[in-house]
């Protein structure tokens, strides 16, 4: 950005002047005399400067004569400005040191061209000048250069002389120094055959390579395994010979043992006719007589088999730690089960037998008592048979024996029936039921009990871990060739570390979960055992603990052979709420089956 210093002891009379200067992007500053003209012009340096000719004080042309004067502004150009017109002040004005003249008013337009063409002009100027100290430079250099070529010159004529007489003493000592050398090529032959033979015999691989990789030489092991020729290898890296990634491992390590210069062990993976190779390779530098490394020898046995049979013992001793961790986790699991279990079927028993000692050893019981004995009674043993059954249900499935009878079932019927059926456990725990069908004629191919058993399973879990102002939504829908269920809550949700196992029988989420709610963890391992029979599929969602679980069963449709007519209390995309009460009952009186 090209900086203006416009000098006017009236800047009011410029203003557009500024104005359009600072529209193309000039850095304009004011001065109203001249001596503030002079320090101005010292301190920014401009660019060019507009003076005005008649000025209070020291006018234009003395404001101009100083600036020339001074070394730091000689060189900046002026444009007088004025309402003088006269040929003598315009020749004042190009004396003084100024490089073009304008008459006020200002034309702003002119005044612009004339601007840019001077910063131009002054551009090419300071271009050219800077050219010629440079040209002066290099004519100086060039005449010092011819100087000292002609000295070089004059000394290479006497080195040849010098040089010539050395040559004939040396032709002597030479002629002396081929014979030595002879007789030393042959003792080096001879002990290049001896190693020759020794490494040829090794049952190990040999090799040499030069600081860039080339091969120098090899042994007739390294032939054998590679099926090479010494044309074949000579020369070449190990980029021509193996595969790019193992190309630059080798390289890599011998570039580290360079670095190192000391020998280095490392095992490499080569591939040979007959499959993949393990060898363990000694990696060594080979020194010069003034200690510099010039080749790398390596020495690689291959290990092979012995690497296989490390592996297969790796492998086995892993098998035998799964194993032995699987037994002990089913040992534990075995234990927890059995421990549950013996409250389970022990809690209700204590409450019979307490009720029935009640019963035969207590004289004159009202009848309000023995009402409620009895109720308690029938209401504790159908929990102790709800637990044989489930136990027989596992069992049964364990054992490929379980009883299945497959018929055409209305997976809407069974899901109304059910959710009737569980509809006052949720309103005397406070817990809101909805439904949502989107088709009446869902059939599907299976056993109408184990179906049932399903529902209830998951209706039940979905109850007793919402707490009381929760909700249980349940949606029943088509997706593609499958009839899918989806029973989500708002309750306890599942962990993400134990939502993967949750199908997983005699798991339960927790310790302390069990030892306030009933449940032996059995009741989603048979659903999932129920829904694989049905060749359907169970899953489950959750977004963690506290933030409620979502159930989903797909299972396959059958075609519908013809219309059946929708149940009068329902139409397909129906919802149906059921609403909670806040008085809390029993839970033993639901019939859940447990998570």
């Amino acid at each position: 950005m090209h900086t203006i210093l416009i000098v006017d002891d009236e800047p009011t009379n410029v203003a557009v002047a500024i104005d359009q200067l600072e529209e193309r992007g000039f850095r304009v500053a004011i001065a109203q005399d001249g001596e503030d003209a002079l320090e101005r012009a010292k301190l920014l340096s401009p660019d060019l400067i507009l003076l005005d000719v008649l000025m209070p004080g020291m006018d234009g042309f003395e404001t101009c004569r100083r600036l020339k004067a001074s070394g730091s502004t000689k060189d900046i150009p002026v444009i007088f400005m004025t309402a003088l017109g006269e040929t003598a002040y315009k020749v004042a004005g190009f004396e003084a040191g100024g490089v073009d003249y304008v008459i006020k008013p200002l034309e702003i337009n002119e005044v612009l061209a004339r601007i840019e063409a001077h910063l131009a002009l002054y551009a090419v100027r300071a271009e050219l000048e800077a050219q010629n100290v440079q040209l002066r430079r290099e004519i100086e250099e060039r005449e010092r250069l011819e100087a000292a070529l002609r000295g070089a010159h004059d000394k290479l004529e006497r080195r040849v002389a010098e040089r010539t007489a050395d040559l004939a003493a040396a032709n002597a000592l030479l002629k002396q120094e081929i014979g030595e050398r002879k007789r030393t090529e042959e003792t080096l032959r001879e002990s290049q055959g001896l190693l020759r033979a020794i490494i040829d015999n090794s049952a190990t691989m040999v090799y040499v390579k030069d600081l860039q990789g080339r091969y120098l030489l090899f042994n007739h092991r390294f032939k054998q395994l590679f099926h090479a020729s010494v044309e074949s290898i000579v020369g070449r890296t190990d980029h021509d010979i193996f595969p790019p990634e193992q190309a630059e491992m080798f390289r890599s390590f011998d570039r580290r043992v360079l670095e190192a210069q000391k020998p280095l062990e490392t095992e490499v993976v080569v591939p040979q006719s007959d499959g993949m190779h393990t060898y363990i390779s000694i990696n060594c530098p080979l020194f010069d007589a003034e200690g510099k490394p010039y080749a790398v020898c390596a020495i690689s046995t291959d290990i092979t088999e012995r690497k296989r049979a490390e592996e297969e013992r790796e492998r086995l001793l892993a098998s035998e730690q799964a194993a032995r961790s699987k037994a002990e986790t089913a040992d534990r699991l075995k234990d927890e089960f059995l421990c549950t279990l013996s409250h389970e079927l022990r809690t209700p028993l204590t409450s019979i037998l307490g009720w029935a000692h009640i019963l035969l050893h207590t004289d004159k019981l009202d009848a309000a008592r023995v009402q409620r004995a009895l109720k308690v009674i029938e209401r504790n043993s159908k929990a102790e048979l709800e637990l044989v059954e489930t136990l027989l249900d596992v069992s049964a499935i364990l054992g490929g024996k379980v009883d299945f009878k497959p018929q055409s079932v209305s997976m809407v019927a069974v899901v109304q029936a059910l959710l009737d059926a569980v509809a006052p456990a949720a309103e005397a725990k406070g817990v809101g039921l909805s439904l949502t069908l989107s088709s009446t004629a869902s059939r599907v191919w299976g056993d109408r009990g184990r179906l049932e058993q399903i529902v209830t399973n998951l209706l039940s879990n979905a109850i007793k871990f919402t707490p009381s102002g929760g909700r249980v939504i349940v949606s029943l829908e088509e997706v593609g060739a499958m009839s899918r269920l989806r029973i989500s809550d708002t309750g306890e949700g599942i962990s993400a570390d134990f939502l993967p196992r949750v199908f997983d029988r005699f798991r339960q989420a927790n310790s302390s979960t069990t030892r306030w709610r009933s449940g032996l963890g059995l009741g989603l391992s048979i659903v999932r055992d129920l829904v694989k029979m049905h060749g359907g599929e169970v899953r489950a969602e959750s977004a963690g603990e506290g933030r409620g679980a979502e159930f989903i069963v797909d299972l396959p449709l059958i075609p519908v052979v013809e219309e059946t007519a929708a149940p009068p209390s329902t139409d397909a995309g129906e919802t149906r709420s059921i609403q909670r009460v806040d008085d809390l009952g029993d839970p033993r009186e639901s019939g859940e089956v447990h998570r």
